[in-house]
């Protein structure tokens, strides 16, 4: 499994799980930091790349939704936008196995919300994919 990361989790915890052996990207590593999100989207969905973001809103925006759906894009969003990154980097260290195992399993395009105390579900306030 390959985690892309946005920009909007930034850099530090993708570099320190990258650190420690796991396979991450950044938005800014790839170089695509300045690319509209339909064009990095459609990147990561024809790649087969699993998704980590913030921006649980691009669900809202109806060219991103579509990109989405049509790049068959899994997406994991992080429900808070205010964690710090020792706090993003050790919910996603606790819930690795998980991202792999919906990674492998699940048919796409899919969402998933993810709470920082580790709660998942399939919806977020009127998102839902």
């Amino acid at each position: 499994m390959i985690l892309l990361c946005d920009e909007d989790v930034g850099t530090k915890a993708p570099r320190a799980l990258t650190l420690v052996g796991y396979d991450v990207r950044s938005l800014f590593q790839m170089h695509w930091h300045a690319k509209q999100d339909t064009w990095w989207l459609a990147e990561a969905g024809d790649r087969g790349w699993l998704v980590f973001s913030r921006n649980h809103k691009m669900l809202l925006v109806p060219t991103e939704r579509t990109v989405i759906q049509k790049h068959k894009v899994g997406v994991v969003y992080l429900t808070s936008g205010h964690e710090h990154p020792a706090s993003m980097l050790r919910l996603l260290l606790k819930k690795w196995e998980w991202l792999e195992e919906i990674d492998r399993s699940l048919q796409r395009p899919f969402a998933r919300f993810l709470s920082p105390d580790g709660r998942v579900s399939d919806s977020y306030r009127t998102r839902k994919l």
